[in-house]
Protein backbone atom coordinates (compact mmCIF):
# COMPACT_ATOMS: atom_id res chain seq x y z
CA UNK A 1 0.00 0.00 0.00
CA UNK A 2 3.00 2.96 1.14
CA UNK A 3 4.74 1.76 -2.47
CA UNK A 4 1.14 2.81 -3.97
CA UNK A 5 0.91 6.01 -2.30
CA UNK A 6 4.64 7.04 -3.23
CA UNK A 7 3.90 6.21 -7.14
CA UNK A 8 0.58 8.08 -7.03
CA UNK A 9 2.62 10.80 -5.20
CA UNK A 10 4.98 10.79 -8.39
CA UNK A 11 2.12 10.80 -10.51
CA UNK A 12 0.93 13.91 -8.94
CA UNK A 13 4.50 15.82 -9.41
CA UNK A 14 4.42 15.11 -12.76
CA UNK A 15 1.04 15.94 -13.92
CA UNK A 16 1.82 19.83 -11.91
CA UNK A 17 5.30 19.90 -13.87
CA UNK A 18 2.93 19.37 -17.05
CA UNK A 19 0.53 22.13 -15.75
CA UNK A 20 2.74 24.55 -15.17
CA UNK A 21 4.96 24.51 -18.17
CA UNK A 22 3.38 26.14 -20.57
CA UNK A 23 3.31 29.23 -17.74
CA UNK A 24 7.07 29.19 -18.32
CA UNK A 25 8.66 32.02 -20.81
CA UNK A 26 12.27 30.64 -19.93
CA UNK A 27 13.79 27.80 -21.64
CA UNK A 28 15.87 26.73 -19.37
CA UNK A 29 12.96 26.42 -16.78
CA UNK A 30 11.02 24.42 -19.13
CA UNK A 31 14.20 21.96 -19.77
CA UNK A 32 14.47 21.53 -16.18
CA UNK A 33 10.95 20.69 -15.78
CA UNK A 34 11.52 17.92 -18.57
CA UNK A 35 14.44 16.82 -16.56
CA UNK A 36 12.75 16.03 -13.36
CA UNK A 37 9.84 14.34 -15.60
CA UNK A 38 12.57 12.32 -17.19
CA UNK A 39 14.13 11.64 -13.52
CA UNK A 40 10.99 10.96 -12.06
CA UNK A 41 9.73 8.24 -15.04
CA UNK A 42 13.25 6.42 -14.45
CA UNK A 43 12.66 6.09 -10.91
CA UNK A 44 9.29 4.59 -11.41
CA UNK A 45 10.70 2.47 -14.25
CA UNK A 46 13.50 1.00 -11.93
CA UNK A 47 10.43 0.39 -9.24
CA UNK A 48 8.14 -1.28 -11.85
CA UNK A 49 11.53 -3.46 -12.52
CA UNK A 50 12.15 -4.73 -9.36
CA UNK A 51 8.61 -5.30 -8.44
CA UNK A 52 8.61 -7.53 -11.65
CA UNK A 53 11.93 -9.35 -10.33
CA UNK A 54 10.71 -10.24 -6.99
CA UNK A 55 7.05 -11.70 -8.59
CA UNK A 56 9.06 -13.42 -11.22
CA UNK A 57 11.45 -14.65 -7.95
CA UNK A 58 7.94 -15.29 -5.65
CA UNK A 59 4.83 -15.38 -7.67
CA UNK A 60 6.44 -18.09 -10.47
CA UNK A 61 5.26 -21.18 -8.19
CA UNK A 62 2.83 -23.04 -7.08
CA UNK A 63 -0.19 -21.49 -5.10
CA UNK A 64 0.98 -22.51 -1.78
CA UNK A 65 -1.90 -21.82 0.01
CA UNK A 66 -3.52 -24.78 -1.65
CA UNK A 67 -2.06 -28.81 -0.72
CA UNK A 68 -0.13 -29.93 -3.12
CA UNK A 69 -0.71 -32.64 -5.74
CA UNK A 70 1.52 -35.29 -4.01
CA UNK A 71 -0.26 -34.83 -0.23
CA UNK A 72 -1.80 -38.28 0.89
CA UNK A 73 -3.92 -39.14 3.27
CA UNK A 74 -3.46 -40.36 7.15
CA UNK A 75 -5.02 -43.84 6.90
CA UNK A 76 -3.56 -44.03 3.16
CA UNK A 77 0.20 -43.01 4.71
CA UNK A 78 -0.86 -46.02 7.94
CA UNK A 79 -1.24 -48.44 5.19
CA UNK A 80 1.54 -48.89 3.00
CA UNK A 81 3.91 -48.14 5.63
CA UNK A 82 2.86 -51.40 6.71
CA UNK A 83 2.58 -52.87 4.20
CA UNK A 84 6.92 -52.88 4.23
CA UNK A 85 6.78 -54.89 7.35
CA UNK A 86 6.89 -57.76 6.28
CA UNK A 87 9.93 -57.20 4.05
CA UNK A 88 11.42 -55.35 7.58
CA UNK A 89 10.98 -58.72 8.90
CA UNK A 90 12.74 -60.47 6.05
CA UNK A 91 15.54 -57.66 6.17
CA UNK A 92 16.32 -58.21 9.94
CA UNK A 93 16.36 -62.10 9.59
CA UNK A 94 18.82 -61.76 6.30
CA UNK A 95 21.35 -59.09 7.92
CA UNK A 96 20.84 -60.57 11.44
CA UNK A 97 23.26 -58.50 13.45
CA UNK A 98 24.53 -54.53 13.20
CA UNK A 99 27.77 -53.33 13.58
CA UNK A 100 28.08 -53.64 16.97
CA UNK A 101 26.29 -56.99 16.98
CA UNK A 102 22.92 -56.39 18.07
CA UNK A 103 19.94 -57.98 16.58
CA UNK A 104 19.50 -55.72 13.33
CA UNK A 105 16.47 -53.51 13.13
CA UNK A 106 15.75 -51.97 9.41
CA UNK A 107 15.33 -48.52 8.71
CA UNK A 108 11.74 -47.61 8.52
CA UNK A 109 12.62 -43.60 8.47
CA UNK A 110 15.01 -40.73 7.56
CA UNK A 111 15.11 -37.52 9.01
CA UNK A 112 16.70 -34.78 7.59
CA UNK A 113 17.03 -31.00 9.44
CA UNK A 114 14.51 -28.29 7.38
CA UNK A 115 17.02 -25.63 7.93
CA UNK A 116 19.71 -28.48 6.33
CA UNK A 117 17.78 -29.17 3.56
CA UNK A 118 17.50 -25.27 2.86
CA UNK A 119 20.67 -24.64 2.89
CA UNK A 120 21.41 -27.62 0.68
CA UNK A 121 18.82 -26.40 -1.91
CA UNK A 122 20.18 -23.06 -1.76
CA UNK A 123 23.61 -24.68 -2.42
CA UNK A 124 22.70 -26.61 -5.31
CA UNK A 125 21.53 -23.37 -6.55
CA UNK A 126 24.49 -21.17 -6.23
CA UNK A 127 26.51 -23.79 -7.73
CA UNK A 128 24.36 -24.59 -10.52
CA UNK A 129 24.05 -20.89 -11.79
CA UNK A 130 27.96 -20.83 -11.99
CA UNK A 131 27.85 -23.91 -14.09
CA UNK A 132 24.84 -22.76 -16.23
CA UNK A 133 22.65 -25.04 -15.50
CA UNK A 134 18.78 -25.02 -14.66
CA UNK A 135 17.80 -27.83 -11.90
CA UNK A 136 14.50 -29.39 -12.32
CA UNK A 137 14.25 -31.19 -9.27
CA UNK A 138 15.87 -33.48 -6.78
CA UNK A 139 16.12 -37.45 -7.27
CA UNK A 140 16.54 -39.74 -4.13
CA UNK A 141 19.03 -42.66 -4.58
CA UNK A 142 18.55 -45.70 -2.47
CA UNK A 143 21.83 -46.90 -0.99
CA UNK A 144 23.25 -49.27 1.47
CA UNK A 145 26.15 -48.36 4.12
CA UNK A 146 29.18 -50.76 3.70
CA UNK A 147 30.28 -53.59 6.63
CA UNK A 148 32.78 -51.86 7.79
CA UNK A 149 30.92 -48.16 7.84
CA UNK A 150 31.61 -46.11 11.14
CA UNK A 151 30.00 -42.57 11.25
CA UNK A 152 31.70 -39.63 13.15
CA UNK A 153 35.12 -42.05 14.07
CA UNK A 154 32.81 -44.04 16.69
CA UNK A 155 29.38 -44.76 15.32
CA UNK A 156 29.35 -48.65 13.62
CA UNK A 157 25.02 -48.55 13.90
CA UNK A 158 25.44 -47.35 10.93
CA UNK A 159 27.04 -49.98 9.25
CA UNK A 160 24.88 -52.34 6.60
CA UNK A 161 22.08 -49.84 6.72
CA UNK A 162 19.55 -48.68 4.18
CA UNK A 163 20.20 -44.77 3.22
CA UNK A 164 19.87 -42.78 0.37
CA UNK A 165 21.38 -39.89 -1.41
CA UNK A 166 19.84 -36.73 -3.23
CA UNK A 167 21.32 -35.02 -6.32
CA UNK A 168 19.44 -32.17 -8.37
CA UNK A 169 18.42 -33.34 -11.63
CA UNK A 170 18.62 -31.52 -15.11
CA UNK A 171 16.30 -32.09 -17.67
CA UNK A 172 17.31 -33.70 -20.85
CA UNK A 173 15.70 -35.47 -24.31
CA UNK A 174 16.39 -39.07 -24.31
CA UNK A 175 15.48 -41.30 -27.32
CA UNK A 176 12.60 -38.49 -27.73
CA UNK A 177 11.42 -38.23 -24.96
CA UNK A 178 12.20 -35.81 -21.98
CA UNK A 179 13.44 -37.22 -18.63
CA UNK A 180 14.84 -36.00 -15.53
CA UNK A 181 18.99 -37.62 -14.87
CA UNK A 182 20.66 -36.68 -11.58
CA UNK A 183 24.26 -34.75 -12.17
CA UNK A 184 26.80 -33.49 -9.67
CA UNK A 185 29.37 -31.16 -10.93
CA UNK A 186 33.62 -31.35 -11.33
CA UNK A 187 36.18 -29.50 -9.79
CA UNK A 188 35.99 -26.85 -13.23
CA UNK A 189 32.39 -26.88 -12.82
CA UNK A 190 31.15 -29.09 -15.42
CA UNK A 191 28.37 -31.14 -15.17
CA UNK A 192 28.74 -34.94 -14.71
CA UNK A 193 25.27 -36.90 -14.83
CA UNK A 194 25.50 -39.95 -11.76
CA UNK A 195 24.47 -42.59 -14.66
CA UNK A 196 27.99 -41.75 -16.08
CA UNK A 197 29.85 -41.94 -12.86
CA UNK A 198 27.78 -44.48 -10.87
CA UNK A 199 26.81 -46.73 -13.54
CA UNK A 200 22.98 -48.24 -12.66
CA UNK A 201 24.14 -51.75 -15.12
CA UNK A 202 26.01 -53.56 -12.36
CA UNK A 203 27.67 -56.67 -13.28
CA UNK A 204 29.30 -59.34 -10.85
CA UNK A 205 32.60 -60.40 -11.18
CA UNK A 206 34.40 -63.86 -10.07
CA UNK A 207 34.61 -62.94 -7.21
CA UNK A 208 31.06 -62.71 -6.44
CA UNK A 209 31.12 -58.31 -6.13
CA UNK A 210 29.19 -56.22 -7.94
CA UNK A 211 30.83 -54.03 -10.24
CA UNK A 212 29.41 -50.80 -11.98
CA UNK A 213 29.73 -51.37 -15.69
CA UNK A 214 30.14 -47.41 -15.91
CA UNK A 215 33.59 -47.53 -13.21
CA UNK A 216 35.34 -49.39 -16.25
CA UNK A 217 34.98 -47.19 -18.94
CA UNK A 218 34.35 -43.43 -17.17
CA UNK A 219 36.70 -42.72 -15.58
CA UNK A 220 37.67 -38.87 -14.72
CA UNK A 221 40.64 -37.62 -13.70
CA UNK A 222 39.06 -34.88 -11.64
CA UNK A 223 36.99 -37.63 -9.27
CA UNK A 224 40.25 -38.71 -8.29
CA UNK A 225 40.96 -35.92 -6.00
CA UNK A 226 38.76 -34.00 -3.85
CA UNK A 227 35.54 -32.60 -5.13
CA UNK A 228 35.08 -29.65 -4.28
CA UNK A 229 31.91 -29.19 -6.01
CA UNK A 230 29.69 -32.14 -5.59
CA UNK A 231 25.84 -31.77 -5.23
CA UNK A 232 25.34 -35.15 -3.80
CA UNK A 233 24.03 -35.14 -0.06
CA UNK A 234 24.08 -37.53 2.54
CA UNK A 235 24.81 -38.25 6.26
CA UNK A 236 20.83 -38.04 7.27
CA UNK A 237 19.98 -39.76 10.78
CA UNK A 238 18.93 -42.76 10.01
CA UNK A 239 15.72 -44.06 12.70
CA UNK A 240 16.14 -46.58 13.58
CA UNK A 241 18.90 -46.32 15.62
CA UNK A 242 18.55 -42.94 16.38
CA UNK A 243 15.47 -44.02 18.59
CA UNK A 244 12.06 -45.26 17.90
CA UNK A 245 9.86 -44.00 15.51
CA UNK A 246 8.71 -40.65 15.77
Amino acid sequence: MKQQTNRIKQYLIIAIILIAMPSCNNDTQIKEFKNQIEALNVTLKSKDSTILSLKEQLGNGPDTRRAPKNIIQSDFAKEIYHLYDEREELINEVVGQDGDDKPFKATRSLFYDFNDLQQYIRYVKIKSRKARVKPSGFRFYFALYPDDYVRDGKNKKYAQRQTFFIAPTVRKKVDGKLVDLGYTLDNKFNVELLKDIIGFDSIRGKDGKLYQRAGFFNVNLSNLLEEENSLIANEVTGTPPMGEEQ
